[in-house]
């Protein structure tokens, strides 16, 4: 059965071969490398139009200066020239196949697109939602880009202090941001 393209998320590119049987190195695009050994089949093209499935026959990790290194072989990719001929080709997965996260965690990519709904002091929910998620920004602190209509984007660090809760259900992300944050420039 094929895959809507559309749903494919980007896990990595395919770097410089390893050894000579095949086993290539990725740079991850992921937040969290380790989910790789967690996959069986990843989709391997230029592009998640262009991406075929292909089978994940194993997954290595090296840590050189702190950094994670994947080391992945796949199936059918036995040599080194057959792991040069893939070299910067994107490295995509299902989201159905990632694995289940804990309560109170989401996967990045569900985050985009949640409506933006401002709590009171008092817990009072605003009626309407001020704005969406269209973006996250992954640095030293996670930070949600909220547009809003007609107004200038906002960028919210995602910390206690204000993110009051997160419902996935309702696609919903509830906030108390500081003062003056979303206040009309």
């Amino acid at each position: 059965m094929a895959i809507d393209p559309d749903r494919l998320l980007l896990m990595g590119r395919v770097g410089k071969t390893h050894g000579v049987r095949g086993e290539m190195k990725v740079v991850p695009e992921t937040d969290d490398p380790q989910r790789f050994a967690d996959l069986d089949t990843l989709y391997l093209g230029a592009s998640e139009a262009e991406a075929r499935p292909v089978v994940v026959e194993g997954v290595r990790f090296q840590y050189p200066k702190g950094r994670t290194v994947v080391l992945l072989s796949l199936e059918g990719v036995d040599s080194l020239e057959a792991a040069e001929a893939l070299r910067n080709e994107q490295l995509f997965a299902d989201p159905d196949d990632l694995p289940a996260l804990d309560e109170g965690q989401a996967y990045l990519h569900d985050l985009i697109g949640l409506d933006v709904v401002e709590v009171a002091e008092d817990g009072t929910e605003a009626d309407e939602p001020f704005g969406t998620v269209s973006d996250l920004y992954d640095g030293s602190q996670l930070l949600f880009a909220i547009d809003r209509p007609g107004k200038s984007q906002v960028l919210l660090p995602d910390v206690e202090e204000f993110v009051v809760r997160l419902d996935l259900a309702a696609r919903r992300l509830y906030v108390r941001p500081p003062e003056g944050l979303f206040d009309d420039a």
